[in-house]
């Protein structure tokens, strides 16, 4: 019995070690809240929001771009024609137009 409860709590021990050791040495993703200014198909301007793992942030235009997505203009799909800027939402766009049109659209 006495070598039971040994062998128990050496198999605990070692399953928490590993545990331990497979989060400490896992890279966990980051995600972050992004937001895009976009033209429509029709010649609408927008301002999307997403919320991405920040390794994608270098490729979100392109994968927004002629994807169909939500918008706060309408309630169906919108297809996107362009991207013209894709930053954090904690950081400032540099296009003038961008800023004007994010202090109307709803977040």
């Amino acid at each position: 019995m006495k070598n039971l409860y040994i062998l128990f709590i050496s198999t605990c021990f070692v399953a928490l070690s590993f545990t331990t050791f497979a989060k400490n040495n896992s890279k966990e993703e980051k995600t972050i809240k992004t937001k895009c200014f976009v033209s429509l198909y029709g010649g609408e301007q927008t301002i999307l929001y997403q919320i991405i793992n920040e390794n994608m942030l270098k490729n979100l235009a392109n994968k927004l771009t002629n994807s169909s997505t939500m918008t706060t203009l309408s309630e169906n799909r919108q297809k996107v024609y362009k991207v013209f800027e894709c930053v954090k939402t904690t950081d400032d766009f540099k296009n003038k137009f961008a800023l004007a049109v994010e202090k109307v659209t709803p977040k």
